[in-house]
């Protein structure tokens, strides 16, 4: 039984959570506000929203849209800032049940193609244990990030999308300087959550997630000492707020003596 008297919300006293999940139950779209206010707001959760999650697992079974949709998103946006915070959410038996079922619920409601697909698959991720992932997913037409060499510390900035898959060390008047490419994983090398995922970019017909989520889950090669490095494990060794990556998305140059249009280096991405 939870004493929700004792647990706080992001901003102060969580006592009113209970009737708050009720009237979110009943299709309140206040109640809803409210929730997200409390639970969880600008990439913060708090002890309060870890505790409401068995409860909006319930609702995220709800025959009512208006529910059951709200209930996986904002579930799935608790546990990535829980895990960003370092919450030892794997530890905690009382949620695994609840968060895999959550998980399920959202792959349901990605083989529907919702309007909000996008918004549903960055719960997906959060929920399978994705967090970093979640906060930097794109439409991967021109995602870049900067993320440190394992080995030897230097920035290294990721690239993938129409200016090509690639790894580099940007100069500030050149550009990005000997980009390496990628190297994506094999689909059938792909497991578990990871692999789950990418199924669910295929069966779903968006060939560009699943694309983009191949590189993401491969390797990059750091240029200055040739290192090769797990891309996911380098974005979230960075474990940055979303803002902070947002600030470098959209900002892929072409490598040096590029030029856009009919004369493309790369190879474009296949679809």
């Amino acid at each position: 039984m939870i004493d929700w008297a004792r647990l706080q919300g992001v901003y102060g006293p969580a006592h009113d959570v209970p009737t708050l999940l009720q009237a979110a139950g009943n299709g309140a779209k206040e109640a809803w506000d409210e929730l997200w206010i409390q639970l969880w707001h600008q990439g913060n959760t708090c002890d309060a929203g870890i505790a409401a999650l068995p409860a909006l697992a319930s609702l995220a079974q709800h025959t009512n849209r208006a529910v059951r949709f709200p209930a996986i998103e904002l579930a799935g946006e608790i546990v990535g800032a829980g895990l960003r915070e370092g919450r030892p959410l794997e530890k905690m038996k009382e949620l695994h049940q609840p968060v895999a079922m959550l998980s399920a619920l959202a792959d349901g409601w990605l083989s529907e193609r919702p309007a909000g697909y996008r918004v549903c698959f960055r719960a997906k991720l959060a929920l399978d244990g994705f967090p970093v992932l979640s906060d930097v997913l794109d439409d991967f037409l021109d995602f870049c990030c900067d993320v440190s060499c394992p080995q030897c510390s230097d920035k290294v900035s990721i690239v993938i999308g129409d200016f090509g898959c690639y790894s580099s060390i940007r100069d500030w008047n050149l550009g990005d300087v000997h980009p390496i490419p990628l190297r994506p994983a094999a689909p059938d090398d792909l497991q578990d959550a990871a692999q789950g995922l990418h199924h669910a970019a295929i069966r779903d017909e968006q060939p560009r997630l699943a694309w983009g989520l191949r590189h993401v889950f491969g390797d990059a090669e750091c240029g200055t000492c040739d290192t090769a490095f797990s891309v996911l494990s380098a974005l979230e060794a960075k474990r940055s707020p979303s803002t902070e990556f947002q600030e470098n998305a959209g900002a892929a140059t072409a490598p040096a003596g590029h030029d856009e249009g009919k004369n493309r280096h790369w190879p474009a991405p296949p679809f």
